[in-house]
Parts: C-alpha cells; structure tokens; sequence
C-alpha cells in the first residue's frame, strides 16, 4: 500500500500562494462589480475610439458656449454663465477635449472592436490592472520568500499575501471605479510588474539575463505612460540596478542598453504625442484642464506647506467608529470632499516597515543574499520618492495614495520575513503578525463595503440570527 504524498515545501508555498489569489480575486469581483452596473467615466474607451479613426482628441465637441467664454479655464465664470455641458476634468485646447492622463490604457483598447468600446467605461479597467497588480506583487514575494532565509511557518505566506492584495486603499478603489483610478491602478501594475522582472534579471552574482530586463523597461515605459509622476520612481529603481551590477561585476553595458532601449523609445512617443496635442513636448494637458481650479494661474501644485496636512490626512487621520455594521468608515475630507482613513489604522501591518533597516542590515552574517537586500533598498527608495510627492501635492485624496502603497505592502511583507530572524519570540512575533494581517484585510474591506453588499451581509445576518 503506498503512503500518502507528503507535499514539498516549495508545493506548499504556491498552494498557500494560489489560495490566497482565489480569495483576493473573490473579494475584488465582490467589491468591484456592483460599480461596473452605475454609469461613469468612458475616457479611456472613447480616446481610443479616437485612435482608431487616427486623432488625438475625444469624439466629444466641446460646445459653442463653452467656447465662446472669455476665459473657459475660470471655474467661477463657467459657473456664472450656467455652462456645464462638458466631460469633468478633461483639457481644452484649440476647440477640441483632451485627456492629461497618459494615453497607454487606451493604446490597449484600441485591439478591442468599436461595439465594444462603446459599452466599456473606466471602471472596467480597474479590475483587472488590480488583479494584475496582485499577481506581479506575489511573485516578488513568493520569489523572496523562498530566497531569503528564515523560520516563518509555510502558511504565513497567505496570510501576508491577503494583507497585500486586500489592503487599503485597493479595496475602496474597486468600489467607486473611474478614470482617476484606472489611471493610478494601471501604472503601479506596469510599475511592479517592471520591478518583478528586474528582480527575476539579476542572478545572485550579479549576472544579468538582458532580455528580461528588456521587458522590466518596458513595463516601466509603459507606466509612465499611463501616469507620468511614476517617471523619478522609475529612475531611482532602474539606477539601483546599475549599482548593483558594477558592485558585482562591473559590467553595466548591456544592463544601459536593455533598460535604456524601451525607457527612450516611449520617452520620444510622450514628447510627440503632446507636441501634437499641445504644442509643447513637456505639456501634458493639465495647464488647460476644465476643473475647479484654474491651473493657468495655480502654480502651487508642489509645495512643502502641503507636507503636514497630507501626514495628517493618509496617516495620522483615524476612521470614525459606528455602532452599526460595518462599524467603521472613512470620514469625509472637507477641503478635498473625498473620504480619508489613516493608513496604519487600516492597515496596520505597515507596521513591520518600523522594523530599523540599520538592524536588518546586520542580517548579512546569516548568509544574506545580497540580491535580495538590493531589492528592498530599490524598492523602499522609489516607493519613499513617491510618498514624498504625493505629500508635497496640494490636492488630498484616498486614491493617491495608492501611489506609493503597492510597494511600502510588498516592502512590509519583506520587513516581516528578515524581522523573523530578530526577535527572540517566535511565538510572540507570529501571535503579533497574525493579528496585524487579518485586523488590515478586515478593516480594509469594512471601509470599502458598497451599499448593496452591505445590505447583503446584514441580511446574512438577520437570517442567521432567526434560526
């Protein structure tokens, strides 16, 4: 009689890898698709529309009103003179509407048929950046997780996994799906999936597989190109690389070329489209944006006085407590009008970047990959250059922080793995872990339960209770 298979280490890791994606997938359908049944922006879809008939604008007119303003940029004026009949946040120039978002969504779509394209709005895009998100970002992990030494148990793995697919703000994100959204979602999946295969590109000794990081570029071409504020992160993470490379051994040549090819090819592609657009290669359209501020007159877009209030907002700024389910939300921004929720009070598991990276380095007499700790300073550094820019920026909302979150959660996973090695209770630091996972997946979900999922749950639990 055979006995029973035993599983591998490594099968157990993708099997706690693969549960956790089913669950991930499971809860952003449940978030997301009550919103893919409200009407809201079609940007994306409708540039690409223009696409395909070979423009650069939307099939949108702008109306003969709109126009006729003195100045059309004035939000009091456009208020004033009663004219409304214009897609919110899009650029004027020339009599035609623009998109400042970057174009590479809706390069994409332009494969799909017009049928189709009709029907398709932005928030049909969200879901599946997001998930694709979640894939790339559990690659790096899984792959860290198995390269790096450690004591955790197997099964921890899902659990981190759930804290960095269903942390907010992704969860809110999926349930109020626009061109905002698709556009921040879309470039940090470009963005992570460039860093995965830079990671998979460098071997330990410093060998480089030049076609893979060929790939890592363009990646990161194309998240550029859907939001170009990702571009300093890009640089800091592409330049780590060649670091890393020279300190290894010192040939860098092909790494400048790999990288370099796609980065300049789609650098030369953004400076034709908006010299097309606007004239100027370093305008993107926001200076001709139709929105509550008149940007031709706003230059402190950027600025340091903006730095305490944005601390407050996306850290410090606890969400308000109710006694009726879902217990908890987010509290409304009256500055921005969007609704805020500190990220430590969400997703507490942030909590491991606290972890003193002076201590982590110490790690190296316990045969310290050095691969693996290039990794965590490429990616802590580009995520802490985005961090600082959304702080320094002058408009507040939940969405932009998601800027900068994907990597600090795959950074905090990557924190709680090296700190297993540090603490003398393994019990206590595993208890500590736990809880911090499951109280950010359940507090993530909780603030970002649409109307009707709320409804459904408490009709759960009223069945529940009359049995």
């Amino acid at each position: 009689m055979n006995k029973p298979t035993k599983l591998t280490s490594s099968m157990q890791v993708y099997l706690f890898a693969l549960l956790a994606a089913v669950m991930v997938a499971f809860v952003y359908g449940w978030l997301n698709f009550p919103s893919l049944e409200r009407s809201g922006t079609n940007y994306y879809p409708q540039l690409a529309l223009g696409f395909k008939r070979g423009q650069l604008h939307l099939l949108e007119q702008p109306s003969s009103a709109l126009l006729s303003l003195s100045d059309p940029y004035n939000y009091v004026l456009r208020k004033e003179s009663g004219v409304e009949d214009f897609p919110w946040d899009v650029s004027l120039y020339n009599g035609r509407f623009y998109i400042y978002w970057g174009p590479v969504p809706a390069v994409l779509l332009t494969i799909l048929p017009v049928g189709l394209l009709n029907r398709l709005g932005d928030q049909h895009l969200v879901f599946p950046f997001m998930f694709g998100l979640f894939i790339y970002s559990m690659l790096i992990f899984v792959s860290f997780w198995r390269k790096f030494p450690h004591n955790l148990p197997t099964w921890t793995i899902g659990l981190a996994l759930l804290a960095i697919g269903l942390a907010s703000p992704a969860t809110l994100m999926l349930g109020h799906p626009k061109i905002y959204e698709a556009a921040i979602v879309g470039s940090q999946f470009f963005f992570i999936g460039g860093c995965y295969w830079a990671y998979s590109a460098i071997s330990r000794d410093g060998q480089l597989d030049s076609w893979k990081l060929a790939i890592a570029s363009l990646h990161w071409a194309l998240a550029v190109g859907t939001r170009t504020i990702i571009l300093p992160a890009v640089i800091f993470f592409g330049a780590t690389i060649l670091v890393y490379i020279w300190l290894q051994n010192k040939k860098v040549t092909a790494a400048l070329w790999a990288m370099g090819t796609p980065l300049f090819i789609a650098a030369l592609c953004l400076c034709w489209y908006n010299w097309a657009r606007f004239d100027s290669i370093f305008e993107f359209g926001l200076k001709y944006q139709l929105a509550s501020v008149n940007y031709n007159e706003f230059d402190d877009l950027f600025s340091i006085r903006y730095l305490w209030e944005n601390l407050l907002n996306y850290f410090l700024r606890p969400y308000q407590i109710q006694a009726e389910f879902p217990y908890i939300s987010t509290v409304e921004n009256i500055v921005s009008n969007d609704r805020l929720a500190g990220l430590p009070y969400t997703s507490p598991y942030l909590l491991f970047l606290l972890i003193p990276l002076a201590r982590l380095f110490r790690l190296r007499a316990q045969n310290e990959n050095p691969r693996e700790k290039w990794l965590v300073i490429a990616l802590g550094g580009a995520s802490l250059i985005s961090l600082v820019i959304i702080l320094l920026y002058y408009f507040t909302a939940m969405r932009f922080s998601f800027d900068f979150m994907p990597g600090l959660l795959l950074l905090a996973a990557m924190q709680f793995v090296q700190g297993s090695l540090l603490t003398k209770s393994s019990r206590g630091y595993l208890i500590l872990a736990v809880v911090l996972f499951i109280f950010s997946v359940l507090a993530s979900i909780l603030i970002a339960l649409p109307t009707v999922r709320i409804r459904e749950v408490l009709g759960i639990f009223e069945f529940l209770g009359s049995r």
